[in-house]
């Protein structure tokens, strides 16, 4: 076998899979909080429960809790799935770095089937140059400066008050009405998002996703990178071609960098497969089947264990729901963060 030989994208097909995996999961929770929604609306009798998995869209909320959580001793019953989701995705970065961007995010995924449809439209991807490359992926960080503030602007005395308040109550409801009857404005930043990621490979992820942002910060203390090893290396750059992040893995013994999402592509592109690995050292690597099982795992464990210790479904009853759709476009969440009264629905005690 010649040395510069490709070898087969084994990364590729294992993340596919987990992506196809969560990809599926999402639909379903979507599908299902759609018709729990909707039949709510209407005032009928709902079938089926709220599927927790919906509060995986309510980072905020996630990170609100956990500070709560922290400084009280007391996981709130109003959206549990959020702080536990959020503490799993925190717990792929400590393992994998940034592998939820690329194996787990719907966002991500579409992101990248954007890219390579636009790179079959138009025959390649556009590459900023380094000098608007670098200050572009600052917006990220800007954001995620900005939600970290939001958390905690809150006052301690008040997360209580927010959290079990009438709006977070109805959080979810509310996400699921604004993309339902999304405004022209919101609806021009979407198709400009999708336009741009046809041209730009990665646009929301790379330059604006706080989330990933905060894993990638998070992902400074994973023992696990991506290796390379000098003696093997044949100097061919395929590796440094092939990387979604722009990241010059050619040149480096180790990458570090917080854009790294431990997609694996450069380790698919090497034609000797020794010279790149990922894991804890260069002489044994983590095989992708490894990666994906320790993706999946995180979230297993994380989701059983809240089960098993009722620490999962949401305390809001489907009753509360639907005594509350007639009044929901006047549940304000400026006064619900202040941890004061809104109109329209009597706010309930808080423990």
């Amino acid at each position: 076998m010649s040395r510069l030989r490709r070898s087969q994208p084994r990364a590729l097909y294992w993340r596919r899979g987990v992506q196809t995996l969560f990809v599926a999961i999402i639909l379903w929770i979507g599908v299902h909080f759609a018709l729990f929604v909707e039949a709510a609306r209407r005032g009928e009798a709902v079938g089926f429960p709220r599927p927790p998995g919906v509060e995986s869209f309510l980072p905020i909320s996630g990170m609100l809790g956990l500070r709560h959580w922290l400084t009280s001793g007391h996981l709130n019953t109003i959206h549990p799935a959020a702080v536990v989701l959020f503490l799993v995705a925190v717990a792929t970065a400590v393992v994998a770095r940034r592998a939820f961007c690329a194996w787990v995010c719907p966002v991500g995924s579409l992101s990248e089937g954007l890219a390579l449809l636009g790179k079959r439209l138009f025959g390649r991807n556009l590459v900023p140059p380094r000098w608007l490359d670098v200050p572009l992926r600052g917006f990220k960080y800007l954001f995620l400066a900005f939600f970290l503030w939001i958390v905690f602007v809150v006052p301690t005395r008040g997360l209580a008050a927010f959290l079990y308040g009438d709006y977070n109550r109805v959080a979810d409801v509310k996400m699921y009405l604004f993309f339902r009857e999304i405004g022209p404005g919101a609806l021009a930043v979407v198709v400009g998002l999708v336009g741009g990621s046809l041209l730009v490979r990665h646009l929301w992820c790379r330059y604006l996703c706080p989330y990933g942002a905060l894993l990638g910060l998070v992902a400074l203390v994973s023992p696990n990178r991506i290796r390379r090893d000098p003696d093997q290396c044949a100097g061919c750059r395929a590796c440094t071609e092939a990387c979604p992040q722009l990241l010059p893995v050619h040149d480096r013994l180790a990458i570090r960098s917080v854009e790294c999402t431990a997609c694996q592509s450069c380790v698919d592109a090497c034609p000797t497969p020794t010279t790149l690995t990922f894991g804890l050292r260069r002489s044994r690597g983590l095989p992708p089947w490894a990666v994906a099982a320790a993706v999946v795992v995180c979230f297993v464990v994380g989701i059983g264990v809240a089960r098993l210790t009722g620490h999962w479904r949401s305390a809001v009853t489907t009753g509360e729901y639907v005594a509350r759709m007639p009044w929901i476009d006047q549940i304000d969440h400026v006064g619900a963060a202040m941890g004061g009264e809104t109109v329209g629905v009597k706010q309930v005690n808080t423990p």
